[in-house]
């Protein structure tokens, strides 16, 4: 057994880890805090670098200059430019990612790869800015409801380490992530709800900002967790399908943008599915 499976993680990489954490979290509150063009700015590379990561894993050009890459990010970079006119409806938003993924479909066709995956990963990535950039410009909560997000996604895999770090026990799924534990899987979404739920309660008692409460938000942010560990375990299947131990090597410690925003893209994209269709 390993001491990652044992828990006993190495310190230099543990610090690696954290040092990173706390780097990716400083950025994410910048933008979240300022909003709009500092936003997407920062949103946008990150999806950029995603997209790239998402090319290279299932066998495309991922450069920088190779123009595999440039087509999904025109696709993701103008729905990110609809997002702030005043469409009547939202999701055309995600027109722009969709043609880009239709057009790099049909170029890169087997033998290169399936169509699914090229087809599938602009829109992957654009998930990353476009509904946390949607609500994040609603006036009266929106500042709340993205870092409800943020935290739900955060400490759920912070729960989720600790809980399977010390309890251990049986395996979530072996066959795609041997890691993975119904412990931490448990421990996360209770850590990953109690606290975000905590902290919007918070807020609406302190500053009068209104939004869920009670059941509704309960039940919401359970949800968003369980979607936020579904997103890492996909990632997880999407790197074993292509034989792939990390996305890529840009974050010390964690791997590439991908392992570090997986289970943010599936929470991102439900929560922005779950407000528009709701109406809440």
């Amino acid at each position: 057994m390993t001491p990652q499976a044992r828990g006993l993680w190495p310190k230099s990489e543990l610090a690696k880890r954290v040092l990173s954490s706390l780097a990716l979290a400083a950025f994410a509150f910048i933008s979240v805090w300022y909003g709009d063009v500092v936003f997407a700015v920062i949103w946008g590379v990150a999806a950029l670098a995603v997209w790239r990561e998402w090319a290279t894993i299932i066998g495309l050009d991922g450069r920088w200059s190779s123009p595999v890459f440039w087509i999904g990010s025109v696709g993701i970079v103008s729905s990110a430019a609809a997002s702030f006119f005043a469409l009547p409806f939202v999701w055309l938003a995600f027109v722009p990612a969709a043609l880009a993924g239709v057009v790099l479909a049909i170029w890169c066709s087997p033998p290169k790869t399936n169509w699914l995956w090229p087809l599938a990963g602009p829109l992957y990535a654009v998930a990353i800015i476009l509904g946390p950039l949607v609500l994040r410009g609603r006036s009266d909560d929106g500042l709340m409801i993205v870092v409800w997000l943020f935290l739900v996604v955060w400490i759920s895999d912070i729960g989720a380490f600790f809980a399977g770090r010390t309890i251990g026990g049986p395996k979530l799924w072996p066959s795609i992530s041997p890691k993975k534990t119904w412990s931490g899987s448990i421990g996360g979404l209770l850590a990953g709800t109690l606290v975000p739920v905590g902290f919007v309660l918070a807020m609406q008692a302190q500053f009068g900002v209104v939004w869920l409460t009670g059941g509704p938000l309960f039940a919401l942010t359970l949800l968003t967790a369980i979607m936020a560990e579904g997103g890492d375990l996909f990632e997880s299947a999407m790197k074993r399908r292509f034989s792939v131990k990390d996305s890529g090597d840009l974050i010390p410690g964690h791997g590439g943008m991908m392992d570090r925003l997986d289970s943010y893209v599936a929470a991102a994209l439900f929560v922005f599915m779950a407000i528009e269709c709701l109406g809440i």
